[in-house]
């Protein structure tokens, strides 16, 4: 079967390779047939080589970790899924660790398509079963942005949370920092749940995010060129800066709730740290980071898309911008400022 592969640490190793038809091991597994992948920043950087690792035993891993699949073998013990069903597979697995899998620390998980199992990018693939979750058949089209809705969906589902532990505390306004992926798809759910929204990136006023945003009842503002102003129940950010996360700590409401969506990179400082953590600790706000998610946040991330669809005009799908297939897969992993989601279509359904 043919596969996008890469070495892990080696920079640009980037291969398609013909490789044996992966067979189901122990029991409760089950063989997919994926037939779409999402593509992120994350396999940039196992691209880059600056992260990733391959399964033990092998030299290379299988990239792909936001899939819609069809399954098309059970192994023994399975009974959750049948075959034909249309599934996603969530990303990690636990590793000595007896906490729910989003939550094992570094070093006690694996994750299909990026640390020690083999991803989805290929045309057959295997996964254990009982971490598979059904897609109704009105969101297979949009079903491959479930995995980094899950995220987001697990990060306000924590804010939400944590916020109403305190008193009965109801968010209304809500600031996301960041229009990627992750920023628009914060932005929608926060707006099928109700609130106020203003999303901030550094495209023009008539680029596609900033109508995106518009066509959801947000606020688009170009902080290149424009200043945020107010505060927010709810702050999301979701770009990866230290600088964004100052400008974000500016903006939080008394009792607000910060949530961190992105990987920061070392080195650097934020200015007036002392005095935005003092303000933080007066005004008990509250500041969380949340990555990968569990079952119940991707069940709700397909709920949304299926929502979106039908209320928004088919609004998830306007965020997949580019697609690829395997003949040309290398288009799939070639980045621009302007694109969303790339998509690689590996198979259509049986």
């Amino acid at each position: 079967m043919k596969a996008v592969t890469v070495i892990p640490g080696i920079p640009e190793s980037l291969r398609l390779m013909d490789i044996p038809k992966p067979n189901l091991g122990k029991g409760g597994q089950t063989l997919l047939k994926p037939i779409r992948v999402g593509v992120c920043g994350t396999d940039k950087e196992i691209i880059e080589g600056r992260y990733g690792k391959a399964p033990e035993g092998s030299q290379y891993l299988i990239l792909g970790h936001e899939a819609v699949a069809e399954v098309v073998e059970l192994g023994d013990g399975v009974d959750n899924v049948s075959v034909g069903d249309i599934v996603i597979p969530t990303v990690r697995r636990p590793l000595n660790c007896d906490l729910p899998v989003d939550f094992c620390p570094i070093n006690h998980y694996l994750e299909h398509g990026i640390w020690g199992l083999h991803g989805h990018a290929a045309e057959y693939s295997v996964t254990d079963a009982k971490y598979l979750v059904r897609v109704p058949k009105e969101a297979i089209d949009v079903a491959v942005l479930t995995e980094p809705l899950s995220i987001v969906e697990k990060g306000i589902d924590l804010a939400i949370k944590l916020g109403q532990a305190r008193f009965d505390w109801k968010p209304r306004t809500a600031l996301i920092l960041g229009a990627g992926p992750v920023g628009l798809l914060a932005t929608m759910t926060l707006r099928l749940l109700g609130l106020s929204t203003v999303t901030t990136a550094t495209r023009p006023l008539d680029s596609l995010k900033a109508r995106l945003v518009k066509e959801l009842g947000g606020t688009y503002v170009d902080s290149a060129v424009e200043q945020i102003t107010g505060e927010f129940d709810i702050v999301i950010e979701a770009t990866g800066s230290p600088q964004v996360i100052n400008d974000g700590l500016k903006h939080m409401a008394p009792n607000g709730i910060y949530v961190l969506l992105g990987v920061y990179p070392s080195g650097g400082s934020l200015s007036n740290l002392g005095e935005l953590m003092t303000n933080v600790v007066l005004n008990n706000k509250v500041i969380v980071g949340s990555v990968n998610a569990g079952i119940k946040h991707f069940e709700m991330a397909l709920d949304h898309l299926k929502r979106a669809k039908e209320e928004l005009n088919n609004w998830p799908a306007k965020l997949i911008t580019k697609r690829a297939n395997l003949n040309n897969y290398q288009e799939a992993y070639t980045w621009t400022h302007d694109d969303i989601k790339t998509v690689l279509e590996i198979t259509p359904p049986l």
